[in-house]
């Protein structure tokens, strides 16, 4: 959206969109509202470095809409911990506040920084409203607008209704968005804390640890007695049992699976579970890992605030408090712990905190590498997805005559073609690397009456061992020609893990063998796609068409484009290929 620019004239006397007249004392505070985009304000003012917090403040008119304390730049600079890995999503435009290359932030004194989020404030202004960021009631210029920004054009509300729902206890939150407070919204109390004492259960029945409150979940129960009113999150941690970052990081995956088994939608990202209710979509709780490094150190992958270090020696355990909703549990040392998190000032209020600014150290050797993200990915689609017959891909194999009657199915994932294939007669293998996949392949081959006919293996086709181990298991005794069959699966694996397989079937492939396999191409990356969260590799189709003949194979039929597997409004762009060796 582009912002009108408009220079500094005196302001009108409407009293709601006009703004207020300053009310500090003295000379203006000198500073800049360096960006001002319809999802971020930025900016920094400059002030004695013994002076009190500054409280900088939004306004629409008269009306002001949110404030936050600006922070000494050295913990608000945008910059990141060298080695640190950007974090689950990265964010959208420049990364933080950076020093300009022309020096304009060079001063004597002390420079603070701020940041507002606001996506949720355009349905409530109109072409008439003065927009200002104030400090001690003086606006500051906004860079390319003047002292004051005006939108473009009107939102379907107006201030005034926006004033009444902040009369009713609407807040802007976090991320910029107009809700109720969490103070007041008991419902949403409940209901989280209900997934949070599952969350909690299963963790200490299943892995001993305590899952206790942390970041703005722990800040408000330590600060304020209960939830924060502008924090949308409900943020849990446990301390892992190891000591380096690469096996907590594989400890938070296994907690992941087993979340998965009690019946929880869980999505793994880099450095937490983001947990729902199958039964309550909307309600989420985030679930950290932490781990006491081999100095002692409790390290935070997502990162922390603060300077200070909490030690081994400094960690006492649990307590179980009363919390809005129910019980919960906080560190002994929690004021310790939440300085450690959020610095020395966090008995401020600072609705402007932004993680992506503010962050001062991580862990980037405990990211969940893609790998764990993706079995945990996979084990949770299958637990909440099924089909009841045979994939398109299938159809079109099965009605070949040169399909053989053993189909060894790579990444079978619930077992849905090979199920389908036995059902028609053949002999299957199933192989998947998620447990949960095996599992529902198994019942549903039981229930069909197929366990004669197919069989299901737990396989993990990066590990060459454990892939070579169940090919081997196809090739026992004398017997026919037998299918390579891969359907949607060399789009969801890396390329190096696709080259060993590759590999490992060309070691293993006979004379009469074939190979089919459907995945989705280069030409499909910029299609919308209906299953966002999924990890695809997109590759080209000659290039691959060019790497199996270059294992032996020799094609008998190929093909690229759309229309060979539509779904719910999707047309994939596919290559689909067989082979004969």
């Amino acid at each position: 959206m582009k912002l009108r620019r408009k220079a500094a004239p005196a302001p009108a006397a409407d009293p709601v969109t006009a703004p207020a007249p300053a009310s500090g004392a003295g000379a203006p505070v000198p500073g800049v509202v360096e960006e001002f985009t319809r999802r971020l304000v930025k900016g920094w003012v400059s002030v004695p470095a013994d002076a009190s917090p500054t409280r900088v403040s939004l306004h629409l008119g008269r009306l002001e809409v949110t404030a936050t304390y600006a922070t000494d730049d050295g913990a608000l600079a945008g910059w990141r911990p060298a080695g640190a890995p950007a974090q689950d999503s990265p964010p959208k435009g420049p990364a933080g506040i950076r020093r300009p290359a022309d020096g304009r932030r060079n001063s004597r004194q002390q420079v603070r920084t701020f940041a507002f989020k606001i996506p949720g404030i355009w349905r409530f202004v109109g072409k008439d409203t003065r927009i200002t960021v104030r400090v001690d009631g003086r606006p500051l210029p906004i860079a390319g607008h003047g002292m004051f920004l005006t939108p473009p054009k009107n939102g379907e509300h107006n201030v005034q209704q926006l004033r009444a729902l902040f009369a009713e206890g609407h807040v802007l939150n976090q991320f910029g968005m107009v809700s109720l407070s969490k103070k007041l919204d008991v419902a949403w109390q409940g209901k989280v804390m209900d997934l949070y004492t599952r969350t909690r259960d299963v963790v200490r029945d299943e892995f001993g640890h305590d899952v206790f409150f942390v970041y703005g979940t722990l800040l408000g129960a330590v600060r304020e007695g209960g939830y924060i009113a502008h924090d949308p999150d409900f943020d849990a941690a446990f301390v892992s049992r190891h000591r380096t970052g690469p096996e907590a990081a594989a400890e938070l995956a296994e907690v992941a699976l087993k979340l998965v088994e009690a019946g929880l939608d869980v999505e793994c990202r880099a450095t937490t579970l983001h947990l729902f209710d199958p039964d309550l979509p909307g309600h989420r709780i985030d679930l950290f890992h932490t781990y006491f490094d081999e100095d002692g150190l409790l390290r935070f992958p997502f990162g922390v605030a603060g300077s200070s270090q909490v030690h081994e020696r400094d960690w006492h355990g649990c307590t179980e408090i009363d919390f809005p909703g129910g019980r919960g549990l906080v560190p002994v040392n929690a004021e310790q712990l939440v300085e450690h998190l959020y610095g020395a000032d966090w008995r401020r209020p600072k609705p402007g905190f932004n993680w992506n600014f503010d962050r001062t150290d991580s862990a980037p050797e405990a990211v969940v590498p893609v790998p764990l993200r993706t079995k945990v990915y996979w084990a949770n689609f299958y637990s909440r997805n099924s089909y009841s017959s045979g994939s398109t891909f299938f159809e079109f194999v099965e009605a070949r005559d040169d399909t053989p009657a053993t189909v060894i199915d790579i990444g079978c994932g619930d077992g849905r073609d090979a199920c389908a294939f036995a059902a028609a007669g053949r002999t299957v293998l199933g192989l998947d690397q998620s447990p949960v996949g095996i599992e529902h392949a198994t019942a549903r081959a039981a229930q069909l009456g197929l366990a004669d006919r197919v069989r299901f293996e737990v396989c993990d086709v990066a590990d060459v061992d454990d892939l070579g181990r169940a090919l081997d298991l196809a090739a026992d005794g004398d017997r026919g020609p037998v299918m390579f069959y891969l359907r949607f699966f060399l789009h969801a694996i890396p390329e190096e893990v696709q080259d060993r397989l590759l590999a490992a079937i060309d070691t293993h492939a006979r004379p009469g063998d074939c190979f089919a396999a459907e995945f989705r191409t280069d030409r499909d990356e910029t299609t919308s796609h209906v299953h966002t969260k999924h990890f695809r590799r997109f590759q080209n189709a000659a290039a691959f068409s060019a790497t199996l003949a270059g294992l032996g194979f020799t094609i008998v039929h190929e093909e690229e484009g759309t229309g060979l597997s539509p779904y719910q409004g999707e047309d994939p762009v596919l290559y689909r290929v067989v082979a004969h060796r």
